[in-house]
């Protein structure tokens, strides 16, 4: 993978809102189209941001190869047509974007909320957001929304692109996988699994669970994970009267196919040391029919009875679990956020500063740049954190930046994208107030990210069209042909090291260098 990680730029304690500037730039929706002539592609890419230049880069394994300059910079989809003339062969392609600088002492900046964009208006109870951030998805960079209210919207998912296009032209209309959503909880939150099933948790106590979808085909009817029947107070149970699940506020998937698990943070299910508000382990694997049965394991089992609201969301970290619920004073005995790992409690914010979050309303967390940093929802503002473990595996947070994102109190959901941008879900406050959605750009030490194409998206050029002795690709015989062997030879620059073996002994020699000359001088 070649998605540039950018690190995060301290600029000042307390971030907030500045004047308006775009998103950190990167392509997604990376396509080739082979031409009839065999070297020539036309490529396509959708920029979520305009570009400051654009170059694509052609590599075969690890060596950069060639370099094209792009010619579409404009925010939305760009396409042109490229020649591989002088390559022959497999290879894998990139597309690295730039965008505008950041200039000293900028901080994170709303780049698209219901005010500026419109394809966002109309939320009022948004809950959950996620990106598709594998490069080997076909839709990698989409953005997908839930609603949990029958309004201007309707209950269910909604679908952009990178750039916050309405890429299915649904308009208002959600994907609702013809689901009888519970309430005011219904589609709450959402985990996007790589394998391009999503999974809906469903909050109410009428309709509790989790329900699955396919990104591939969001018109279809959504799965129900859990079988069973609800109780109108939140539990599902079998027919023998086995409590399967509860009401469910967030989840998290691992695994593909027979090897899937489904962890899901439970506000009813009651475990064997009778605390509900635990993690709940159920080894769904292809879901061939609804899970009807206890869970497989249990995670967390609250046995301090440090969870008590019931809104949480969890991300696994190092073999244990971050869990975050909504407080509106961070405390020790009912905290914001704790890490657990094997059942026991490592990190436990309000017993160490109940300033460090103070208020976390409602929940959301996002781990990104690897794990090393996190962004907490606390009232009305987000605060980022650096992630660190000691040598026991107890991890600390130590904050970077303190954003006041002006978009509502009620943050659910929130998702980074590769170049640093990061979406929130803003959940109404009251009957009288609506919902939000906003994207911010977070500072950069650069606004670079090189983005990948797919595998299934690989140039193969036909043999027969490549001109011997051309090293550089550019289709002739030239001095510069000569010069990038020596640039390997004396300063170890490989960047055209697969096509500077001229005369195919299997190495790169001075040899190279006199094939290359006889050309020139017509002997060859």
């Amino acid at each position: 993978m070649r998605l540039k990680t950018l690190l995060l730029v301290v600029l000042a304690s307390v971030a907030t809102i500045a004047g308006a500037r775009e998103a950190n730039v990167f392509a997604s929706g990376l396509k080739a189209v082979p031409a009839n002539d065999g070297t020539s592609f036309l490529i396509s890419y959708t920029l979520n941001a305009p570009a400051t230049s654009v170059v694509i880069n052609i590599y075969q394994g690890e060596t950069l190869v060639k370099t094209i300059d792009g010619t579409g910079l404009a925010k939305g989809e760009n396409s042109q047509e490229i020649n591989l003339a002088g390559l022959n062969g497999e290879y894998t392609w990139s597309v690295k974007a730039t965008g505008e600088a950041w200039g000293e002492g900028e901080t994170a900046t709303l780049v698209a909320d219901e005010n500026n964009t419109a394809t966002l208006e109309g939320y009022m109870s948004p809950r959950g957001i996620t990106i598709d951030n594998d490069t080997e998805s076909e839709f990698y960079g989409r953005i997908y929304v839930t609603e949990t209210r029958n309004d201007v919207r309707n209950v269910g998912i909604f679908v952009y692109d990178a750039a916050f296009n309405d890429i299915t032209g649904q308009g208002y209309t959600a994907y609702s996988g013809n689901v009888d959503w519970g309430g005011s909880s219904g589609c709450t939150r959402i985990f996007l699994n790589k394998d391009g099933k999503i999974y809906l948790s469903d909050w109410s106590d009428s309709h509790p669970g989790v329900w699955r979808a396919d990104a591939s085909d969001l018109n279809a009817d959504f799965d129900p994970v859990f079988g069973g029947t609800p109780n109108g107070d939140g539990l599902r149970f079998n027919e023998d009267g086995v409590a399967i699940s509860g009401s469910i506020p967030s989840c998290w998937v691992e695994g593909t196919g027979e090897n899937t698990v489904l962890y899901t943070f439970d506000e009813d299910y009651v475990n064997t040391n009778e605390n509900p508000q635990g993690i709940y382990q159920y080894n769904i694997g292809n879901l061939d029919q609804p899970w009807s049965d206890a869970p497989s394991a249990v995670i967390y089992d609250n046995t301090d009875k440090l969870h008590q609201n019931g809104n949480s969301v969890i991300i696994p970290q190092n073999g244990g679990w971050w869990i975050s619920q909504t407080r509106w004073q961070d405390g020790a005995a009912i905290p914001s956020l704790v890490y657990v790992k094997d059942n026991v409690v490592l990190f436990n914010s309000g017993a160490i500063d109940p300033e460090m979050i103070l208020r976390s309303y409602s929940s959301a967390i996002c781990l990104f740049d690897e794990g090393t940093r996190m962004a907490v929802s606390c009232y009305n503002n987000i605060k980022i954190f650096e992630v660190s473990f000691d040598d026991a595996g107890v991890p600390s947070l130590s904050e970077l930046m303190n954003i006041d994102p002006s978009l509502g109190q009620n943050c659910y959901s929130i998702a980074v994208d590769a170049a640093h941008n990061m979406y929130c879900a803003v959940d109404r406050l009251n009957a009288s107030s609506n919902g939000n959605v906003g994207v911010f750009a977070l500072p950069v030490a650069e606004n670079v990210c090189e983005t990948p194409a797919p595998s299934a998206m690989k140039l193969t050029v036909a043999g027969g069209t490549a001109v011997s002795g051309d090293v550089d690709g550019d289709g002739v015989v030239t001095a510069n042909d000569v010069t990038v062997i020596y640039n390997f030879l004396l300063n170890g620059d490989e960047t055209y090291y697969s096509t500077s073996d001229v005369d195919n002994d299997g190495t790169v020699t001075a040899a190279d260098v006199m094939f290359i000359y006889n050309i020139l001088l017509g002997s060859k």
